[in-house]
């Protein structure tokens, strides 16, 4: 992790923030560290979804094609010189 931390205001409902306050209490961590992972985690889910929708594309895109290889179907499309 980059050694530089932004320091930031966050508003959210005081409901919520005691949610993550005893999450907090309960892992013996911070309320930053906890809003961190929470932050980070979202993101890799994130990440994960739309890599998992571009593999997705790709093996459709490849079974519409006879199940070739998409790099050499991108291949063969090219102009020849």
């Amino acid at each position: 992790m980059n050694s530089k931390m932004a320091k930031v205001m966050v508003s959210m409902p005081d409901e919520l923030l005691a949610e993550v306050d005893a999450e907090a209490e309960r892992l013996g961590s911070t309320r930053s560290a906890v809003l961190r992972g929470y932050a980070e985690a979202a993101i890799q889910r994130r990440r994960k979804k739309r890599a998992d929708a571009i593999a997705e594309l790709i093996r459709d895109h490849a079974m519409d094609h006879g199940g070739r290889d998409v790099a050499q179907l991108i291949k063969e499309g090219r102009p020849q010189r």
